[in-house]
């Protein structure tokens, strides 16, 4: 079963170092967002890192809540409260949440061509993906659906269209953009990279 209905998304939000991009901490947003100072109840990460950064990116799970760059004016235990000092751009979270991954998938050709594919993911973002397979090529200009299956809940069926295609090592290696992305598919693509930037930042914590 494939997520296609519309979900109301929560409160939850995740900071993002605003130098590195690296995801700090998750939390959900306490009381209104749009004021000159937003507080969040900090659930995971580090929270330490982010009252020390210069400034964060605070970006909600909520598509209608615009991401914001902020700094920390106080602490209360897990209540942080931060300044907000503009709001930031769709297109420049985005670019900004792309991640390695590793997990098998199938994709499903849009062209007519039968049958589903197995197939590699290599990294993720909100934009689009990139992934190996063998056994099917794909050109620049074609179109595949995806199955992405970390997400919370339901996978997503998602269709991209393939922008390049490159060979290493005798295998097909190939990034694509995501098409009409509905909002909410869109959250949850943004909390399964921000899932598997936490997960890959509290091993490194324990190293």
């Amino acid at each position: 079963m494939f997520l296609s209905k519309k979900q109301k998304p929560k409160n939850m939000c995740v900071i993002l170092d605003s130098s590195t991009s690296r995801v700090l901490a998750r939390g959900s947003l306490e009381g209104p967002p749009d004021g000159m100072n937003i507080q969040v109840n900090i659930t995971e990460g580090d929270i330490q890192a982010v009252v020390v950064a210069e400034n964060v990116q605070i970006v909600p799970a909520d598509e209608e809540i615009s991401p914001k760059l902020g700094h920390v004016i106080q602490r209360k235990t897990n209540l942080l409260i931060m300044e907000s000092l503009r709001e930031l751009t769709k297109d420049r979270v985005r670019e900004n949440l792309r991640m390695p991954v590793d997990f098998e998938t199938y994709l499903y050709p849009m062209d007519g061509r039968p049958g589903r594919y197995p197939a590699k993911a290599n990294d993720l973002s909100c934009g689009g993906i990139s992934f190996s397979c063998e056994g099917i090529s794909f050109q620049p200009g074609e179109q595949v659906e995806v199955v992405i299956p970390i997400t919370r809940t339901a996978p997503l069926l998602l269709a991209c269209q393939v922008l390049r295609r490159w060979e290493e090592s005798g295998t097909d290696f190939f990034a694509a953009k995501f098409l009409d992305l509905l909002n909410e598919q869109e959250s949850m693509l943004r909390e399964s990279v921000f899932n598997v930037q936490l997960k890959s930042m509290q091993k490194m914590s324990r190293r």
